[in-house]
């Protein structure tokens, strides 16, 4: 069977979309790009925002108009949130965000006069972590290996609680095997990736802590960068800095989810610290991880936000010298407690203010890139683009390279010469032979 997946969101939907494909390469079936004629089209569905969900209708729309004889199987938070939605646009089978292997049978034993199947269970009762290994034959660099699922913060703003679940964790052993099952495939850096990692452990018997994973990963997978999805700054302790000091394969890029700078927007958003918190844990990082990378996420015209909040957000990010902040003017999420709240603001406020954010993040950005100017960086190289290779530093910087010879999925030591705002540019040094890590 031809088989062609789609994905849309975020890191776990792509890892869960390559531990598909991992499972339909082992029985045999072929994968094709999207755009080609296949058997079954998988779609992996996103509903963090009402635009998310605009674009799986889209998709599923557009791949049934197309390919009216072939199978459409939607998974996914879409899927688990808007079964009724899915069926109505014509997916033949419907999956939430468990019970992956028995999608690969769905599809494998079914006909068109089957109707539509669903496989959906009610999130309450998600209590163990469904394992899932990505593929790694699909010509990548870097791996993704979820060791977490599931939210139990609900913020107000959030869907995704109602769409995942309450946080269920990957057994210590497990991750710490994959992750060294993913090195023997050649992946040289791994991303450690979750629907809210900071959360790990705490649903374990064996209490463990994110920093205690990563740590015994780093130690027993050495020869592999590993990086870090996204952190709730209140994981960033002296604890979670102590575990991860000293090894050479970490990367020191951190990304703290800030989403606003004031701290009576952060209690109205259901975020569990304040402004002073997340000062304090990105002290924490420079402290302990000199010249790290520390990037953020950051929500502006949330239900409330007067103009000095939202100084104060833009005062936060100045002040925290932040390499990298994306900026999005508040959705109105059905579903929400915030999209009830009183004292919205007017959409052209909120693009406003997303705009002048987004002119103090470029210009953080373009000071943290030129502060690399003369320092030797090791890059892992990832794609070519118009005779560029183009990778990323340990602490994510993206630099582009000229070679007469092949870079991808190679690590080389650069020394960065120049910037131009967006990227590093600059000369090898040393042979091939001479980067490790």
């Amino acid at each position: 069977m031809k088989v062609a997946f789609y994905t849309l969101g975020c890191k776990v939907n792509q890892a869960e979309a390559g531990a598909l494909q991992k499972l339909f390469l082992e029985r045999g079936h072929t994968l094709v790009p999207f755009s080609e004629n296949a058997d079954l089209y998988v779609i992996t569905t996103c509903t963090v925002t009402s635009s998310s969900d605009k674009k799986c209708r889209q998709t599923i729309r557009r791949i049934r108009r197309e390919r009216s004889d072939a199978v459409v199987a939607v998974c996914g938070c879409f899927a688990q949130t808007n079964p009724e939605d899915a069926k109505a646009l014509g997916a033949d089978i419907i999956c939430g965000v468990t019970d992956r292997k028995s999608l690969l049978e769905l599809a494998e034993n079914y006909k068109k006069d089957d109707g539509t199947k669903t496989l959906i269970r009610d999130v309450t009762d998600f209590r163990t972590f469904e394992p899932l290994f990505s593929d790694s034959n699909q010509g990548r660099t870097r791996a993704l290996l979820k060791i977490q699922d599931g939210c139990d913060n609900f913020c107000s703003y959030c869907i995704i609680p109602y769409a995942r679940g309450r946080s269920r964790s990957m057994l210590p052993g497990d991750a710490v095997n994959e992750a060294i099952r993913l090195k023997s495939e050649g992946f040289k850096e791994i991303v450690i990736t979750g629907i809210e990692i900071s959360s790990y452990g705490k649903d374990l018997a064996e209490k463990t802590t994110l920093g205690s994973l990563v740590g015994r990963i780093l130690d027993e997978v050495p020869g592999v960068r590993i990086r870090l999805g996204s952190l709730d700054p209140g994981t960033v302790d002296r604890d979670f800095c102590c575990a991860l000091q000293g090894f050479s394969n970490l990367c020191p890029h951190f990304h703290l989810s800030l989403q606003s700078g004031n701290s009576k927007i952060l209690a109205r958003m259901g975020r569990k610290y304040t402004a002073d918190d997340y000062k304090e844990a990105v002290r924490l990082l420079y402290e302990s991880f000199p010249g790290c990378a520390v990037t953020a996420d950051l929500i502006v015209g949330f239900p409330g936000e007067t103009p000095e909040d939202f100084s104060e957000s833009l005062e936060l990010i100045r002040s925290c010298s932040l390499y990298m902040v994306h900026v999005f003017p508040y959705s109105k999420r059905s579903g929400t407690r915030a999209a009830r709240f009183e004292n919205q603001v007017p959409r052209t406020e909120r693009e406003r203010r997303a705009h002048e954010a987004i002119k103090l993040a470029d210009a953080l950005k373009a000071e943290y890139l030129n502060r690399q100017i003369g320092t030797v960086a090791e890059v892992l190289f990832e794609s070519e683009d118009q005779g560029f290779f183009m990778g990323h530093t340990k602490n994510y910087c993206p630099v582009l390279a000229s070679s007469g010879e092949s870079l991808k999925n190679t690590l080389r030591q650069v020394k960065i010469e120049s910037t131009d705002g967006e990227y590093l540019y600059g000369e090898f040094v040393g042979s091939p032979q001479d980067t490790a890590l």
